[in-house]
């Protein structure tokens, strides 16, 4: 009795420490606002989907002219980082509520152990995803290998986490500075040896684009910048723990706060962005020392800035509206692995080959339909079952045993 009364949620529910989060116990504005952060996380990787893995700009120099160096202006200025970070923020909050260690809660025995096996089974989907899946760009084995990192904070004073964020994102700023200084990489261009190499194993079939993805996502996962990566990962997550504590991030805080959020975090990221951004153009494109430096602020404010507007508008229209959203969210993970499964199809040799074919703004475009795909079967399959396909196999094997999975056998 005691392990269950030391178990209450958010809403004032008691749950078995050994049974995953009930359905109708989950935060829906959490939900809705990962679902959105899952479209920008797609915002992001198509370009590299579609594209060389290496390829951090459009070919040739910048040119208004051309549709691509508008789509990464615009990706500059409003996107990058921000999608990422809102994610990483979430996923923080996520294990919080997943440890029952909120601000009304403390967590129950048990807890902590099923944690860490939970974390290990991320390691095992992320490297699933950079082979069999054919996504070296996963997120999964970093968020799995920095949620190691997150335990010992899981009790720790939203003002502690904070302080521990800015020194982690201040160090990775001067990290990312730092590797600038070196020689620049040869620009590359589709002539380029690695291009074509690259071309040749991607259009190819599944055989050949399995060989190419498993053994860059092994030479990834070996350098010293998976390192930094883990370490941004925490930061943000760090900050999402914080601000679930402090009821921001599950929209507990006041309009005028999610207004602040969203006017502050735009006065400061877009000034710095346009900066960084005119600054990276007069350059061809190429990072500099000094917006590597300002780049996590400008990305912080950014996506603390989404956050807010996201709020505001959680709260002004109807709710109706937020269901395809809510929907992703719920089912984040299957959406995320399914979206590197269809862009498999859509772009590989073996599918419909269209890898290196479509510019940027045709990249953009082709996320609208991929998207408005996931939310129909989330929205589809939720009707029917308590978890997504890949959040049930998550958490089976977290648990141990088989989660009951028709909404039908738990009434």
């Amino acid at each position: 009795m005691r392990e269950r009364e030391a178990d209450r949620r958010l809403d004032g529910r008691v749950s078995d420490a050994r049974a995953p989060v009930e359905p109708g116990q989950r935060i829906a504005s959490i939900d809705a606002l990962r679902g959105l952060a899952l479209i920008g996380i797609l915002l992001m990787n198509i370009i590299v989907f579609g594209g060389s893995l290496d390829l951090e700009t459009p070919f040739g120099a910048p040119d208004l002219a051309s549709g691509d160096w508008r789509v990464w202006i615009v990706e500059q200025m409003l996107f990058e980082g921000a999608m990422r970070g809102l994610f990483s923020m979430l996923f923080g909050a996520g294990m919080l509520l997943f440890l029952r260690e909120t601000r009304e809660g403390a967590e129950p025995p048990g807890r902590s152990r099923l944690f860490l096996k939970r974390s290990g089974w991320l390691v095992v989907f992320g490297i699933i995803n950079g082979t069999l899946l054919l996504w070296p760009g996963d997120i999964l084995l970093v968020y799995g290998l920095a949620a190691f990192l997150m335990l010992p904070f899981a009790r720790v004073r939203p003002k502690v986490l904070i302080g521990v964020a800015a020194g982690l994102l201040l160090f990775l700023s001067c990290w990312s500075a730092w590797e600038t200084l070196g020689p620049p990489a040869e620009a590359l261009t589709r002539t380029s040896p690695a291009y074509l190499a690259e071309q040749t194993a991607r259009l190819g079939g599944y055989p050949q684009v399995l060989a190419f993805m498993s053994k860059t996502t092994f030479e990834w996962s070996v350098d010293i910048w998976l390192l930094w990566w883990v370490l941004e990962a925490a930061a943000f997550m760090l900050l999402g723990m914080a601000l679930l504590r402090l009821g921001v991030l599950d929209g507990k805080a006041s309009t005028r706060t999610y207004a602040l959020l969203a006017v502050g975090g735009l006065a400061v990221a877009l000034p710095l962005n346009a900066a960084e951004t005119r600054a990276m153009w007069q350059a061809g494109g190429g990072r500099l020392a000094w917006t590597e430096l300002t780049h996590q602020t400008g990305r912080l404010a950014l996506t603390l800035a989404w956050m807010g507007l996201f709020h505001l508008a959680w709260r002004a229209l109807p709710r109706i509206l937020f269901a395809p959203l809510a929907s992703l969210g719920r089912m984040a993970l299957t959406g995320y692995l399914g979206q590197s499964v269809i862009c498999a199809l859509i772009f590989s040799g073996f599918g419909l080959g269209l890898w290196g074919r479509l510019g940027w703004p045709q990249l953009w475009l082709l996320i609208v339909p991929i998207m408005a795909l996931e939310a129909a079967f989330a929205m589809l399959w939720l009707r029917a079952f308590r978890f997504g396909p890949v959040e049930w196999l998550w958490r089976s094997l977290t648990y141990g045993r088989l989660q009951p999975m028709r909404k039908s056998a738990v009434l």
